[in-house]
């Protein structure tokens, strides 16, 4: 027995270290965080008793990587065999992309078989990554045997069979590890000499690999350094780093990310060292200046507090990182010295400090702070892109070691902190973007290796510092004798003191110092005098140059003064403007003007603070005292001079000539501007003027190149019916249509399984079931009280009693049939006696039936009770509580007890454990374990006007909102009757009877919405939609109501074909409208809602500015009746609700257990504080108790006034003495309250103490385990716990298709082993009958008779009936079994399901006999009959676990019982995170939802939980291509007013201009864009001089959604590029460069490297785009320099118009708001009042900020140096630069820093190869996301040849062609491009292109 025991034990063992292992060595889904934990949490599987388990792993491990590369050996020589020979036919995909008719082959509804069991048991495929396992392997067996020396021995094992392993990847593996092992410092002996026993003899041979030298590199250094710190950082540069600790950058919009984190760290030094590299910032001449960059910094600073109005980041300095800059350039350690002043002292405004300061990132208190905080990513720059040989701020050897430093950094910080890593290089920031790299590492730097390299360097630490009491001493001093409080001058006066003072300085420099004194005073005097307008210099200005010890005692003073900011501690000095500390130029131009004029003054106020100061220095005042010093300074040669600039230099400035186009349309939009141009740049000339050269070099075109309407690109199945010859063939393709939405509809209208532990619901008024006696007492007191009754009316009543008593007769006798069926079960058995009456008692009515009922179901369950209790069976006896506890309130209320508690009292005692009870203790009771099914009052009451349920309040205000033709916004949770509601709109308009042809049109976000909304709709009214997706269109010219996404009702809207049809549209019902703030493509929502007249719902779970939506509304409509001329504007109605019917339980998911969380246990009391809780919090009646609990906990501190504001539940539910839900959450109000209380008042130490208290208690979360055998773990936990159905999220859409495949392993598994123990016998036993019918089956009939024959066959019949197989008996012998599947088989319409599987298993046969086994998954990849099946047997309850990405999580009706959410991910965010979370609780049939999270750290479920819903961000709306596309409507509108009207709506009205501060700044800047987009087109040749489109506009139209590239290929197709190029494979790097931006974060070393890697191990893939050829290179010049001179005027005149207000906003910080403004009352004839009036060239530059003119820029030098991602940093107003406003072109992909980027070749590539799996391996592209990114290039490439075949087939057929000569070669081109490309495309995804 005990050897049992042991083996049993030593089998756990074995099993639960290959799971450890196993988890470890899963490179897919276990992240390298989770690996690196991990291993430091197991320590009690490192003992030695179990090292045989681990050498066992390691061995097999070893051959399954042997197995695996000589499988990749004959699967490569077969490939290479197979492209010897023939190529696959491209027919393969034509065929699989024809028309549905092919699917009608026979659906094989045959039962499972053996050889399917087989073949299906193949499913999942195991992931095998050879190289990643054995570096985990050898980096955990390394980490193991440092502590535990017995497995030291393995470790050198294994690392030997990887060295000698045959497969260079694995070799190559094991070197890293070597190299990390010599990295950490080898003091073992042994162990030295066993590490590099393995390495070649000569590690610089020739005869070594590529793939092993440069990692062979770094050992030899390693082994010729003594590892000192410094000799490390020396000798290991980040090229070197990067080989054994290698990194994945990833471009991504990660907005969402910033939005919603409730804490992150931006690290400043690399932030402030990226803004110095800034292409417009100038820190080197004349000593630079301190503005600038911090200017620059506070507008990013700005833009990131405005993605949340809060400031929920905090900036970082390491004294670790400084030092490796700090002896560069002086200027840097003030711009440092004075950020850190400035933030700390001037914009810590908001709750709490947002800058910290740490002497390094390995400090213990850094670490803490982090704990802390728990940011949830670090911002950082890691210098890599900075160009190391060119530099001008930092030396080559200082650049390369901040770029190693910030490698480990950013190593550290995901492997020892646990944050996501987010790169600001080629930083992309506005308010609605913010696009970075993500890095993700894949090798740890250890601890110990950090600390050997990461110190503060002796001089850096021996820095000394002003004790605070010294400097105020020396305040006090100091201002008994200076009347000013500006801090800069203290500051000025204590760097002077202290270089004075400083002893064993050379005499000549010293001298010096004492001559420069004064000048610096000047200097501060005139920084605190001037104006900062005035210090606008000339760039031009005369060169001064400064001998060398000139220059070291400024850059001496420069770091003194920083080090003087850093040690002040003054408090009541003003510090709001120590970012201002030093302007070179000005300072430069002051000692100029001074040599120019012997004298020269300056202003009263300036000396006086010169003269305070030299006068408490006790140095000479004298009247000259300026001009003798510059004089000394140029005998001594300290200053040189240049030729004189004279005085006042006139600029004239050039006025632009820009093109008057003109027609009504335009002029009535641009009237308001054009009566205010006076003041402005430029002049219009009229079209015809020739000296515009609008053709040079470019084809002249004179008229508009059809190209077809955008809806006719999409295929019409009308149109394809309708042209079919075959009327079989048409009339069948419309009745499978309609069969599709009427299946689909039926499963959206079948009723849902119940929960059958429903709460009870209290009628509104009193028993909504009467007997037949209280009836007729009704009708006697009303009669009574009202006028006799007419005939008819009493004949109805009469009627009613009839049925009535008839009811109560039925279900007398059916008590009846009841009582019999229980006397037939034992008498023990209550569990089915429960159950017989529950069948029974959902069918009665009348009270007296069913209390009577009810009676006989209490005394069962109070038996059943008390037989559980005995048992001590609480699992049961908790359930049977809440029943028993719902009989007993049914009855109460039937029974009309008054006085429940005392009549019932012995009764509750026996439910409530806990005597002696009390009305306290039933009410905690209730509370706790009654919790979501507490029972709730209806009410509302009955409405004629939606008849199949009885509205909330909220839905009736919605009724009456339609019914008066209101606008509406609707925000209420998801699943509470949002959509169902707005079928009334539809309804309205399909019954007016005024207006037959009125159409509803509803907008969905996702083409799976669409059509479950039009099915949907055809369940409910009938063939009367129609559907327009970019897929298809059906019924849309004829239908009732119009079923669409955004992005087609816009292209009905501009379309002048169907502009009358659009007039017939009387209600628009937008679904998800919070889509609209959404990233790219989001705005297309809102020019939708623009373009509409008529009213609008907008439906939303999701929304938190609803206020804000609505009076955007109220103000188009307002517009609209004054453009419009109706009498009234139309009403908007805003409905809000936030109550959810069910309560959503969150949990924990940890070895097979459920851990419940509280949402404030979660939460962190800092983050609680600074954000508060969100808008939608909300709680059920269980976790509303615990909060009160852990609050009651902490009042005993308080008086008792302060915590009576709770009242007990006694004092608060009395004299009820039920709960009733609805006034439970007013209670819950309460509490909630009270905890906001709290935050408000800032009470950490309480907060942390309830947070404290409700913390989950769960240890092993999450739990460590492979992810496959986590989920079905997961399931079954789910099945046992009755919680299913579920959808699983994951973002991950192989992960999705893998989980699936595990849970269908596991069943088939489990089904194996049936059929081999429980089912032998009886399979056997079938087998033999078969063999039996086998042998007596029938000869064929012999020649008979007629007569003889029939009673041949009929006898044959007869003798084998008997031993044929049942159902049952055929499921047993090959089918499957009920234990083999999830699947509802007995609550499901087989019928549908049937339909489903037969429609869906051509395309999905995989997923087809994954839906068998009730388990299926969901994703964007999944074609349209896949999905649908998904998605309507999900909802039958046919499937019931469903694996997701977010394709689940948007409107689409699946409801369920549990929602989980797998594995974080970036697009996991708040609003995800509700959308999906939402779809648990079933309102109707669930009284609470299950949310649970698997494997997510703590850290991100608070996140989610406590991020606010987003708001909903505006959009700048207008751009390039819609102002043509408004253009086009206009001109070609049979109704010009409506177009026009429209039209102006659209730029007049965006939700962006609701904001009062932006209001006047939006209407400009458009009308402005307006005016000059007008001349930029006509330079084009895209329009004439009255405003229409001419030559290719609509192929550029057709492709808006590319902007501004598509601008750019027009004009490529212009200049004839596309004539002149005739190679296919530079044709095609030209579209890459156009249509695709995807950058690689590398440097030019690696990219070097890569280069010759790539050709040595002969990629197929080129990795990076070539570079441009000259000719193209010519015309993108040509072009930008067109963009560059119309937009430049633009951003000109636009800041001219907007400064001619005059409200100098241009001198205010931009987030701090500190104003720079001063008076110009200047003395006449003064330096300053001569700066003021004829040197500043601000008035020539009106579009640069001051702040930014500092540097010497100017409006010239923005424009030359102009980038998009640039933007506005340096222009006054905050403008919208983005490329879809500017239409400038960088196919250099250029950074702030103007910084190229290497772009990935994906699409080039996959034109060359066609292979996913090479794009994968080689262009590192996720496998998920490679599909979306070809198909979006192929289709654009099928746009361009489209539209140039409806030009060419258009010329054709004109009389004369001149413009065919130009088309026919460019379509022959392009066609060929693409013909190649798509055969490529579908031979890759055969199938995947169909619908």
């Amino acid at each position: 027995m005990a050897y049992m025991r042991s083996a049993t034990s030593k089998e756990q063992m074995d099993t639960e270290i290959g799971r450890f292992v196993e988890y470890l060595l899963d490179t897919e889904t276990t992240s390298e965080v989770s690996y690196s934990q991990t291993m430091l949490e197991k320590h009690e599987l490192y003992h030695a008793r179990y090292q045989s388990n681990f050498e066992k792993i390691a061995d097999q491990k070893l051959q399954q990587w042997e197995d695996f590369y000589q499988k990749e050996k004959i699967d490569m020589a077969n490939r290479i065999a197979l492209n010897s020979g023939n190529k696959v036919s491209d027919n393969k995909s034509e065929e699989e992309s024809s028309s549905d008719s092919e699917t009608d082959k026979s659906f094989q509804s045959q039962p499972y078989h053996k050889n399917q069991a087989s073949q299906l048991n193949t499913l999942p495929e195991v992931h095998i990554d050879p190289v990643g396992q054995c570096k985990r392997l050898l980096q955990f067996l390394y980490h193991c045997q440092q502590d535990h020396t017995h497995f030291t021995n393995l470790y050198f094992h294994i690392l030997d069979q990887c060295m000698r392993s045959e497969y260079e990847q694995i070799s190559a593996t094991a070197l890293q590890q070597i190299a990390l092992h010599l990295l950490d410092g080898v003091n073992d002996s042994k162990q030295y000499q066993r590490s590099i026993k393995y390495l070649p003899t000569d590690l610089s041979s020739p005869n070594i690999s590529a793939l092993h030298k440069p990692i062979l590199n770094i050992i030899e250094t390693l082994l010729s350094t003594n590892k000192t710190s410094e000799n490390i950082k020396t000798s290991m540069l980040s090229e070197k780093l990067d080989i054994l600790c290698p990194y994945r950058a990833c471009f991504l919009d990660v907005r969402r990310e910033f939005r919603d984190s409730t804490c992150y760290f931006i690290d400043g030094d690399s932030l402030l060292l990226s803004m110095a590299h800034h292409i417009n910032v100038d820190l080197i001449a004349y000593y630079g200046n301190t503005l600038h960059v911090i200017f620059i910094i506070e507008r990013i600073l700005l833009i990131l507090f405005n993605q949340t109005q809060q400031c929920n980041y905090t900036l970082l300095f390491f004294d670790c990182n400084y030092q490796f800059y700090q002896q560069e350039q002086s200027i840097l350690n003030l711009i440092r010295s004075c950020l850190i002043a400035h933030l700390s002292k001037n914009i810590d405004k908001y709750g709490s400090s947002k800058i910290r300061q740490f002497a390094s990132w390995l400090d213990e208190e850094y670490t803490k702070f982090t704990h802390e905080e728990k940011p949830h990513f670090i911002f950082y720059h890691d210098m890599s892109s900075f160009n190391i040989n060119e530099d001008h701020l930092l030396t080559e050897n200082t650049l390369k070691q901040l770029v190693y430093i910030y490698r480990l950094y950013g190593n550290y910080h995901q492997y020892h902190l646990q944050c996501r890593l987010y790169v600001m290089n080629k930083l992309i920031l506005t308010n609605t973007c913010i696009k970075c790299f993500e890095i993700k590492f894949f090798g740890e730097c250890s601890r110990q290796f950090l600390q050997n390299t990461i110190s503060i360097l002796p001089a850096f630490e021996s820095t000394t510092r002003v004790k605070e009491n010294e400097w105020i001493e020396f305040e006090k001093k100091i201002c008994k004798e200076i009347n000013q409080n500006d801090i800069r001058l203290f500051l000025y006066l204590k760097t002077i003191l202290g270089f004075m003072e400083k002893e064993n300085d050379q005499s000549e420099e010293k001298d010096l110092f004492n001559l420069l004194s004064p000048l610096l005073l000047l200097h501060v005097a005139l920084l605190i005098r001037l104006s900062l307008v005035d210090r606008h210099l000339s760039t031009d200005l005369p060169s001064v140059e400064f001998s060398p010890i000139f220059s070291q005692l400024i850059i001496q003073f420069q770091q003194n003064l920083a080090m003087s900011i850093s040690s002040c501690s003054s408090s009541f000095l003003s510090w709001s403007k120590i970012i201002d500390v030093f302007d070179g130029r000005l300072f430069a131009f002051t000692l100029y003007q001074l040599n120019q004029s012997s004298k020269m003054k300056f202003d009263s106020n300036t000396i006086d603070i010169v003269h305070d100061c030299l006068s408490y220095l006790k140095h000479s005042t004298d009247e000259y005292i300026f001009q003798n010093t510059i004089q000394q300074l140029i005998q001594s040669k300290h200053i040189i001079f240049s030729p004189v600039l004279s005085q006042e230099k006139v600029i004239v400035i050039k006025k632009q000539k820009i093109t008057k186009i003109s027609n009504t349309f335009i002029d009535i939009y641009l009237k308001p501007i054009l009566s205010t141009i006076d003041g402005m740049t430029f002049d219009f000339i009229n079209p015809n003027e020739s000296h515009l050269a609008r053709y040079e070099g470019k084809y002249h075109w004179h008229v508009y190149k059809e190209v077809g309407d955008e809806i006719s690109r999409v295929r019409d199945n009308d149109e394809q019916d309708r042209n079919s010859t075959k009327y079989r063939f048409r009339t069948r393709n419309q009745q499978k249509f309609y069969t599709y939405f009427t299946l689909y509809g039926n499963s959206l209208t079948n009723r849902d399984v119940q929960d059958n532990h429903l709460q009870h619901i209290l009628p509104t008024v009193s028993t909504s079931v009467l007997t037949n006696k209280e009836i007729s007492n009704n009708t006697t007191d009303s009669k009574k009280k009202q006028t006799p009754l007419k005939k008819a009316d009493k004949i109805r009543e009469e009627n009613k009693q009839q049925k009535m008593g008839k009811r109560v007769e039925e279900e007398t006798n059916q008590i009846i049939v009841i009582e019999n069926l229980l006397q037939k079960i034992p008498a023990d058995n209550y569990s089915k006696a429960i159950d017989i009456i529950d069948e029974g008692l959902a069918k009665f009515e009348t009270s007296t039936t069913r209390l009577e009922l009810l009676k006989k179901k209490f005394r069962v369950q109070r038996k059943y009770l008390q037989l559980l209790k005995k048992e001590n069976n609480l699992t049961d006896v908790e359930k049977l509580k809440i029943d028993y506890f719902a009989t007993m309130t049914e009855m109460a209320h039937l029974e009309n007890i008054v006085d429940v508690f005392n009549r019932k009292k012995k009764y509750l005692e026996e439910l409530i454990d806990d005597l002696p009870l009390d009305q306290e203790k039933l009410y905690r009771f209730q509370m706790e374990k009654i919790n979501s099914r507490l029972p709730r009052r209806e009410e509302g009451l009955p409405d004629n006007r939606v008849p199949d349920f009885i509205p909330d309040q909220w839905q009736v205000k919605f009724l009456d909102a339609v019914d008066k033709r209101q606008s509406i916004i609707i925000v209420a949770p998801t699943a509470s009757g949002k959509t169902y509601a707005s079928y009334y709109a539809m309804n309205k308009v399909l019954k007016d009877n005024h207006d037959s042809h009125g159409i509803c049109v509803y907008i969905a976000p996702t083409k799976a919405l669409v059509n479950q909304v039009a099915a949907t709709i055809h369940s409910k009214f009938g063939p009367v939609f129609g559907i327009f997706t970019r897929d298809y269109r059906q019924n849309m010219s004829t239908c009732r109501i119009l079923v669409t996404v955004p992005q087609c009702m816009e292209i009905l809207l501009l379309s002048p074909s169907h502009q009358r049809w659009c007039q017939q549209i009387k209600y628009a019902i937008f679904d998800e409208i919070h889509c609209m703030s959404g990233e790219i493509g989001a705005d297309v929502w809102e020019k939708t809602m623009l373009l509409i007249n008529c009213p609008m719902i907008g439906l939303s779970a999701t929304v938190n500015n609803g206020e804000e939506l609505s009076h955007w509304i109220t103000n188009v409509e307002k517009q609209r009746s004054k453009l419009f001329k109706t009498s009234n504007p139309r009403q908007v109605c805003l409905i809000v609700h936030h109550e959810r019917i069910a309560d959503l339980n969150k949990y924990l998911y940890s070895n097979q257990k459920l851990h419940s969380i509280h949402p404030v246990g979660v939460m962190n009391t800092k983050q609680l504080i600074t954000r508060g809780v969100p808008k939608d919090f909300s709680l059920s009646p269980c976790e509303t108790l615990q909060l009160n609990d852990a609050m009651n906990r902490i009042h005993h501190k308080q008086t008792k006034e302060e915590y009576k504001s709770i009242p007990s539940l006694t004092e608060y539910f009395s004299p009820n003495w039920v709960i009733e839900r609805n006034l439970c959450n007013n209670y819950s109000k309460l509490v909630c309250n009270k905890f906001n209380d709290l935050i408000e008042k800032k009470e950490s130490s309480a907060i942390n103490s309830i947070i404290n208290t409700l913390k989950p208690t769960v240890s092993n979360y999450p739990e460590r385990k492979p992810i496959l055998s986590l989920i079905i773990d997961f399931i079954l936990t789910l099945k046992q716990k009755n919680l299913l159905p579920c959808i699983i999220f994951s973002d991950d859409r192989l992960l999705c298709e893998k989980m699936a495949g595990s849970i269908v392993k596991y069943l088939q598994k489990t089904e194996y082993k049936l059929r081999k123990t429980k089912y032998k016998i009886q399979i056997e036993e079938l087998n033999k009958r078969l063999n039996v019918i086998e042998k007596i089956k029938p000869k064929k009939p012999s020649k008979l008779s007629n007569e003889d024959n029939c009673d041949e066959l009929k006898m044959m019949k007869e003798e084998t009936n008997p031993i044929l197989l049942s159902g049952y008996e055929q499921q047993l012998l090959d089918g499957v079994l009920n234990e083999g599947t999830l699947t509802n088989r007995q609550g499901c319409n087989q019928d549908l399901v049937d339909s489903l599987l037969k429609r869906a298993t051509y395309e999905n046969p995989k997923l087809v006999q994954y839906m068998k086994r009730g388990v299926a998954y969901h994703h964007a990849g999944l074609n349209n009959k896949g999905r649908v099946a998904v998605e309507a047997l999900f909802r039958n309850r046919y499937i019931q676990v469903v694996f997701s990405t977010s394709t689940l999580a948007l409107g689409i009706h699946m409801p369920t019982k549990t929602v989980a959410f797998v594995k974080d991910s970036i697009y996991l965010d708040a609003l995800q995170y509700r959308q999906s979370s939402g779809r648990a609780g079933r309102r109707g049939f669930d009284i609470q939802g299950h949310v649970v999270f698997i494997d997510i750290p703590l850290s991100k479920i608070r996140h989610l939980i406590i991020s606010a819903i987003p708001n909903i961000h505006a959009h700048f709306l207008t751009s390039v291509t819609f102002l043509m596309r408004l253009f086009h409507l206009c001109s070609n509108a049979k109704d010009t007013n409506d177009a026009i009207n429209r039209s102006l709506i659209v730029l007049q009205c965006p939700f962006l201009t609701q904001s009062p501060m932006k209001y006047e700044l939006i209407d400009i800047q458009t009308h402005f864009h307006f005016l000059f987009t007008l001349d930029f087109l006509y330079r084009l040749d895209l329009i004439n001089g009255q405003g229409q489109l001419i030559g290719l506009a609509g192929l550029l139209s057709h492709l808006h959604y590319f902007e501004p590239t598509n601008i750019l290929l027009v004009y490529l197709m212009d200049t004839r590029l596309f004539h002149l190029v005739n190679d296919p494979s530079e044709i095609m790097t030209v579209f890459a460069y156009l249509f695709t931006n995807m950058p690689w974060l590398i440097t030019r070393h690696t990219y070097e490297d890569l280069s010759d890697f790539r050709k040595q191990e002969k990629f197929n893939s080129k990795l990076f785009l070539p570079p441009i050829s000259k000719q193209f290179r010519q015309r993108i010049n040509v072009y930008n320099s067109i963009v560059k001179d119309v937009y430049g005027c633009y951003i000109e005149n636009i800041t001219r118009y907007l400064r001619s207000k005059n409200n100098r906003q241009e001198e205010l910080l931009p987030f701090s708001n500190i104003s720079f403004i001063q008076n110009f009352d200047y003395d006449n004839g003064t330096f300053e009042y001569n700066l003021h009036h004829h040197y500043s060239q601000q008035t020539y530059n009106p579009s640069i900020s001051p702040f930014a003119a500092v540097s010497g820029l100017t409006h010239e030098k923005f424009m030359l140096n102009y980038n998009p991602i640039i933007g506005s940093w340096d222009l006054v107003y905050d403008l919208d630069l983005s490329s879809k406003i500017v239409p400038f072109v960088d196919l250099d992909c250029c950074d702030h820093t103007n910084t190229a980027y290497y772009m990935n070749s994906y699409a080039l590539d996959f034109f060359k190869h066609g292979s996913q799996t090479l794009l994968n391996l080689e262009n590192e592209l996720n496998l998920g996301d490679i599909y979306n990114y070809l198909l979006d290039f192929n289709l654009v490439l099928s746009s361009i040849k489209t539209s140039l075949e409806v030009i060419i087939e258009n010329e054709r057929k004109q009389t004369t062609s001149d413009d065919l000569d130009f088309s026919l070669p460019l379509y022959q081109s392009i066609s060929n491009l693409q013909s190649i490309f798509s055969s490529k495309f579908n031979r890759q995804y055969p199938g995947r292109n169909r619908l």
